[in-house]
């Protein structure tokens, strides 16, 4: 279980990027569809964030040879032929990741590192674990909805995202009272969004 809200979104984002990819197949994980990214390369996509910042930036590890390469990188050909072994490289990065993130307490998140990659401002200012993790949730939430609409198109119903948010519902110690407030603001944020 996680100690704090932003990491228990982050795992709750790997939860529902499984959830959206539930019972695809290797024929259908591999295929690009109408020129889309396939699912598997979409899978290892979002994948590189969490090895890249968490575990080579803030751990020390070295890069996953396969899912830290410039295949999954945006502009790339959205291709990816290795189904399982992607799924394999993605279980092996969230091994890694998360006895790390679930240990962090909120003091934890304004940890700043180093930056070397793409980003101007944070090669300028450095990569704290608070901007790694809210993210990491955003990208993975972004490339959800798109595999959704994806599946929706092919007719397959993968219901509703995101999920139930347990990690949230852990942090508010799981009660009815945790759940009503969790409820409250997403009923007011829905609001909000005009729903």
């Amino acid at each position: 279980m996680a100690r704090n809200k932003l990491v228990g979104l982050g795992i709750e984002a790997w939860a529902d990027l499984d959830r959206v990819l539930l019972g695809v197949d290797p024929d259908e994980a591999t295929k690009q569809v109408d020129g889309q990214s396939a699912f598997a390369w979409t899978l290892a996509h979002v994948t590189p964030q969490v090895d890249s910042w968490i575990n080579v930036y803030f751990q020390h590890h070295r890069p996953h040879p396969l899912v830290n390469t410039d295949q999954f990188r945006m502009g790339s050909s959205g291709a990816a032929h290795e189904w399982q072994a992607i799924q394999r490289g993605v279980r092996e990065v969230r091994a890694a990741a998360h006895p790390f993130l679930a240990g962090l307490r909120e003091r934890d998140l304004n940890q700043t590192v180093p930056y070397s990659g793409s980003i101007p401002d944070l090669r300028a200012h450095g990569l704290t674990l608070r901007y790694a993790l809210r993210w990491i949730a955003a990208h993975h939430y972004f490339h959800i909805g798109v595999v959704a609409c994806q599946r929706d198109r092919l007719g397959q119903q993968v219901g509703e995202f995101p999920g139930p948010l347990t990690e949230c519902l852990k942090l508010l110690g799981g009660s009815e009272d945790g759940y009503r407030t969790c409820g409250t603001l997403y009923t007011r944020n829905w609001t909000m969004l005009g729903g």
